[in-house]
């Protein structure tokens, strides 16, 4: 009886050693901060990752923007950072690595039950300066912006003739409803009526978004298009690191993200790999 006792809290004590061990064994998590347009794609690469590499966890919390994935970054508060726009000089002078790896088509998205299938450019224009605003159902379009310094804003200013002027007319007479953050547009985009908001494709795939997706001068924002340039509405993500300061995590993540296995997965939720 003692010897099977003995017996027992030996094993008893090899298998607590040995979950000690493997806890110990254990990679720390790393975190992956920035822009929310990469935030759904990022949370699915990283929860794919982790499938494969159960020793190791990459955290992806909410969004605190490219500027503040970019800070946090070069202030060593977290490993890897998320932008969905080139570097401004300043960030650029912090000398970070900068590591595109998709594209996402930026999209005029609208309720179900808007009839309207396409815009031209003139037609945004003049939603956005209050000239147009019935949908063809004779409802009234509710439009849903972003704030100024929006990667999307920025890019629909170089686009899009005339919406610079029209986007400043319209908010500086608070025309419209105004969100801060990709998560709470496409939040009210899924939940309002004969709204016209501003997203990205992959979030509208990735999410499953119940919305419908418009073309733009009559070209749909698919991959095909949006690679040769008749689709000119997009947003290029990217990672940015400190050089030469990876985890065994960060550079394993980052690898997983750009192999074929990766590539795959951002093409099969609506993102055009680089």
């Amino acid at each position: 009886m003692e010897r099977s006792l003995r017996i027992v809290l030996t094993f008893f004590v090899a298998v607590m050693m040995s979950a000690v061990t493997s806890s110990w064994a254990q990679d720390p998590p790393i975190v992956v901060a920035g822009s929310g347009t990469c935030i759904p794609i990022v949370r699915i690469l990283a929860e794919e990752f982790q499938r494969f590499h159960p020793d190791m966890e990459v955290r992806v919390p909410p969004s605190v923007g490219s500027a503040g994935g970019v800070t946090a970054v070069a202030d060593g508060a977290v490993e890897i950072g998320m932008v969905s726009r080139p570097l401004r000089t300043d960030e650029a002078e912090k000398r970070l690595a900068f590591k595109p790896f998709a594209r996402t088509a930026i999209v005029f998205a609208v309720s179900p039950s808007v009839p309207d299938r396409d815009l031209s450019s003139a037609d945004i224009v003049a939603i956005y300066r209050g000239q147009k605003n019935r949908w063809k159902n004779g409802r009234t379009i509710v439009v849903l912006t972003r704030e100024p310094r929006d990667s999307g804003i920025a890019v629909l200013r170089g686009k899009i003739p005339g919406f610079g002027e029209a986007y400043d007319a319209s908010r500086d007479k608070k025309f419209w409803a105004t969100f801060y953050t990709d998560q709470e547009m496409n939040q009210a985009l899924a939940r309002s009526r004969d709204v016209l908001g501003i997203t990205d494709r992959g979030a509208v795939v990735a999410e499953k978004l119940p919305v419908k997706v418009l073309s733009l001068n009559g070209v749909e924002p698919h991959d095909n298009n949006v690679r040769s340039g008749r689709y000119p509405l997009f947003k290029t993500l990217a990672f940015v690191h400190r050089p030469g300061t990876l985890s065994r995590t960060g550079t394993s993540f980052l690898r997983f993200v750009f192999s074929g296995r990766g590539r795959k997965i951002l093409k099969t939720h609506g993102y055009l790999p680089e």
